[in-house]
């Protein structure tokens, strides 16, 4: 399944940057763990997915997706072999919840959009459902929110950001009841939305250009001390 994924994603990356583009805001937040981790992401359009496989680095991410999106058995067969995992929303199977858990323990990575359907609001986050916060206690899992700032749409630029990770510490020891499950979902609510807003500012003052403008004078700052340094051994070679 590992190979298999890279293979496409080094593949499709050059097709995806192009056909939809996004930029990301502080995208240095988004790190590999020692554990399991879950990707916490509001849900407007199937392009979602997209902008979760080719806007963060890193190897395999397993995404949760209702089994009504299996399709037909070869389009089903494709999407396990690239790390789908398909639940019943309405009755949760065991084995799939297994496999989670399963997952997060053995140090993978899922993404999961807790809101359950797309937001047709597109700017208001919809009530969250419980099962990321269970997935996340049960498998010991570091949880970052993920936003999308608007609905995808082929050959238009869309802007994402990764969030500060959701403190989950207090919770790992309490039995996973109602109303632990009803404090980790509010947390990842209060953690979407205020990443949400974040986003909001960092795409109305263009933020994406500041970030670019201060890599290139970075860049620029690091040629002009290479050159320097080139001149100066150049020089004290001449004098030997």
């Amino acid at each position: 399944m590992k190979a298999w994924y890279w293979f496409l994603k080094i593949i499709l990356y050059p097709i995806a940057a192009l056909l939809f583009p996004c930029k990301v805001m502080d995208k240095h937040k988004y790190k590999k763990y020692d554990r399991g981790q879950i990707i916490i992401t509001n849900h407007l359009s199937w392009m979602d997915i997209l902008y979760v496989y080719f806007g963060l680095p890193g190897g395999l991410k397993r995404a949760l997706s209702k089994k009504e999106n299996q399709g037909n058995k070869v389009q089903a067969a494709l999407m396990h072999s690239i790390g789908v995992i398909f639940v019943d929303r309405d009755k949760p199977e065991l084995s799939s919840m297994r496999t989670c858990i399963t997952a997060l323990k053995d140090g993978q990575t899922l993404s999961i959009a807790p809101e359950g359907t797309r937001n047709r609001e597109n700017r208001n986050l919809q009530p969250l459902h419980s099962g990321a916060a269970m997935f996340a206690l049960k498998g010991n899992a570091r949880v970052v929110p993920y936003v999308i700032h608007h609905k995808g749409k082929m050959f238009r630029r869309n802007y994402v950001a990764v969030g500060d990770p959701v403190d989950l510490s207090d919770l790992f020891a309490r039995r996973v009841d109602e109303s632990v499950l009803n404090e980790a979902t509010e947390r990842f609510r209060i953690a979407m939305q205020e990443t949400l807003d974040k986003l909001d500012v960092w795409v109305e003052k263009k933020g994406y250009k500041r970030k670019n403008k201060q890599q290139k004078r970075e860049i620029n700052a690091l040629d002009r001390q290479y050159n320097a340094a080139k001149k100066e051994y150049a020089k004290s070679s001449r004098c030997k």
